[in-house]
């Protein structure tokens, strides 16, 4: 008899998930151009949209500016990035109770229609929803710039964290699972998972606290950005001593959560950095590096919480499901063969 974690191997879908991390990876080059446009304010270098994503290729070389062409960078990412959100919301739609059944990600009883799990088809939805959304506000930021100045350029900016967090999550639970053998986590393994959650939480609220300093200048927006990193610092150290104190096998895990860590320190090295560019007579270039660069080790922190999170809900919390239930052995073969018919009904 197959057993469950081959046959959770089996309907493992490789291409989809490397096709989502290939997703996730271009909209952090979206962002990057992103925040090259904020930190030059040039994103109203051309006040026409909607544009062709070619629109490079049919005005004359001679004419645009750097920042317009940044800018068009930037709006041709949105293009790109939007055609791969396409292509993955479709693979989800499509293999979406196959998805579920291989990532791990449900719990399977000896009634093989009684499946509970997550809805991988509506994940890929809202992910593209939330790209059509984040173009629009881009596109509203331009045209509206006249009425509502910075204050959309602000909502986008925000709004696009939570695209990009949203797209790192769906690499996370298309990766195949790991399976360890290992002893119910308790207490200290659902602390693990709160406590993750939680950093995720406070990362994204000083990612607007430093947006809201970053576009409108607001003293209360570079005093909730200089506070909540404190909170940061706090939870990360708190993720990071659970983590080793649990002594946790899953290497993905473990690679999270030191990746966690050491970006939290390369970004408190960026944000003094870029307190003291402020404060000094510095090169205008070395400025733009800095804060860039601080823009995105912030996302770059977001994603890597994000991942924390995931993979101690999945390696910790859930291994009594996946690796420690016996039930799960003898009742994988029933699921195993309705997710096959499933899949041929759809062929």
């Amino acid at each position: 008899m197959t057993t469950h974690h081959s046959s959770l191997i089996t309907h493992h879908s490789p291409w989809l998930h490397r096709w989502a991390v290939l997703t996730a990876c271009a909209t952090f080059i979206l962002l990057l151009l992103g925040a090259i446009v904020t930190t030059f304010r040039v994103g109203m270098a051309d006040p026409i949209w909607p544009t062709y994503p070619w629109h490079l290729l049919l005005v004359s070389w001679e004419e645009p500016r750097p920042g317009f062409l940044v800018e068009h960078s930037h709006r041709l990412a949105g293009y790109i990035v939007g055609c791969c959100v396409i292509v993955l919301a479709v693979g989800l739609w499509r293999n979406d109770r196959r998805l579920a059944y291989a990532s791990g990600w449900y719990a399977t009883d000896t009634n093989p229609k009684r499946k509970r799990g997550l809805g991988f088809r509506w994940l890929g939805v809202a992910a593209l929803l939330g790209v059509i959304v984040q173009g629009l506000l881009g596109g509203f930021r331009v045209i509206l710039d006249r009425y509502l100045g910075n204050n959309l350029a602000l909502i986008h900016g925000c709004f696009a964290q939570l695209v990009f967090g949203m797209l790192v999550i769906l690499a996370v639970l298309t990766s195949a699972p790991t399976f360890l053998p290992s002893s119910d986590p308790g207490v200290g393994g659902r602390r693990l998972a709160r406590v993750s959650l939680a950093t995720c939480f406070l990362v994204y609220l000083q990612i607007v606290f430093g947006a809201l300093f970053r576009h409108t200048y607001s003293t209360w927006g570079q005093r909730g950005h200089l506070l909540t990193a404190f909170a940061v610092v706090a939870a990360t150290a708190w993720v990071v001593k659970e983590t080793f104190d649990l002594q946790v096998r899953d290497k993905r895990l473990k690679l999270a959560v030191v990746s966690l860590g050491a970006l939290v320190i390369v970004q408190l090295v960026l944000g003094v950095e870029a307190w003291m560019v402020r404060m000094t007579a510095v090169d205008v270039a070395w400025q733009a590096v800095i804060r860039t660069s601080h823009v995105l080790v912030g996302s770059l922190i977001f994603a890597a919480a994000l991942v924390t999170t995931l993979q101690a809900y999945r390696s910790v919390v859930s291994r009594r499901e996946l690796g420690n239930d016996s039930r799960i052995g003898s009742e994988s073969e029933p699921a195993r063969i309705a997710v096959r018919q499933e899949e041929e009904v759809a062929v």
